[in-house]
């Protein structure tokens, strides 16, 4: 018996992780999200898969183990039916029925007697739930590969989603350290605009003040010249109300004299003219 809990066997899957002392890790933040992967899933169902099915190989073990103990030296099995479970197990159908009618046909001609036939050995009955036993541990065993196999599966899918996700972790970090030495150089160009832009706003500010400063000079002017010109007209309505107009003249005969000009004007005594200039002559009407 005891060789029969020694075909009862374990297959244990150990997953070696891979050395990685060669790679930094940097700090991710606690608030990112990372989905679960379906190879996690996977490969979680497969490992709770191979410890079931271990524990209930084991559980059935000691059950056949129990039963083939009581089978074989509590309830012996007879020889016929021995030959008929050994027909039926083999798929022998037709040689169990020549069997069955011709072992049937003896018993009722009295050529085998009921206390003549006798037991199985135990040795036979051992050897044949050795076998039930050993096939038994051989389908387990390919159910073990199979999960084995499963389980690799996803455990490559997972160290590729891992690579995967590590490459582009570093990717992001690579990423994210550029754009901080960009964001610094830019601080610190536009730092050196600063003077600059502080002398423009001064001059901006005087040049502004300067125009205010015209623009009230300009304003002021408009309003003295404005001023002027009413005072100017209204002198010239009032002198044109005082002094009457008693007659007028008009340009009669233009005389050319020496090309210097006259230091003085005025009327002629005798005559009715007007003298200008030494070249231009007036005379009334």
């Amino acid at each position: 018996m005891s060789a029969a809990l020694d075909l009862t066997k374990h297959i244990e899957v150990t997953i070696t992780e891979d050395s990685e002392d060669d790679y930094q890790y940097e700090e991710v933040p606690a608030d990112d999200d990372f989905s679960l992967l379906e190879g996690d899933e996977d490969l979680i169902k497969a490992l709770q898969t191979i410890q079931e099915q271990a524990e209930d190989a084991q559980i059935i073990a000691q059950q056949s183990v129990l039963t083939s103990k009581h089978s074989v030296s509590e309830i012996p099995e007879v020889v016929d039916d021995f030959l008929c479970n050994f027909l039926v197990r083999m798929g022998m159908v037709r040689t169990l029925d020549c069997f069955q009618t011709e072992w049937y046909e003896l018993m009722q001609k009295g050529a085998i007697e009921r206390k003549d036939i006798g037991f199985v050995p135990d040795m036979y009955t051992y050897n044949q739930h050795l076998e039930m036993e050993n096939r038994r541990l051989k389908k387990e065993l390919e159910n073990y590969k199979l999960a084995a196999s499963k389980a690799k599966e996803a455990l490559q899918k997972i160290q590729k989603e891992r690579d995967f996700h590590r490459m582009h972790h570093k990717r992001v970090v690579q990423e994210k350290n550029r754009l901080i030495s960009d964001i610094k150089r830019l601080k610190a160009h536009y730092a050196s605009y600063e003077p600059m832009l502080k002398q423009l706003t001064e001059k901006y500010q005087t040049i502004l003040r300067q125009k205010m400063l015209t623009n009230l000079e300009r304003d002021r002017a408009v309003g003295q010249v404005t001023g002027l010109q009413a005072t100017l007209q209204n002198l010239e309505s009032g002198r044109a109300s005082e002094i009457p107009v008693t007659r007028g003249f008009r340009i009669s005969h233009r005389y050319s004299s020496e090309p210097l000009s006259c230091s003085c004007q005025g009327m002629h005594p005798a005559i009715e003219i007007w003298s200008i200039q030494a070249e231009q002559h007036f005379k009334s009407p």
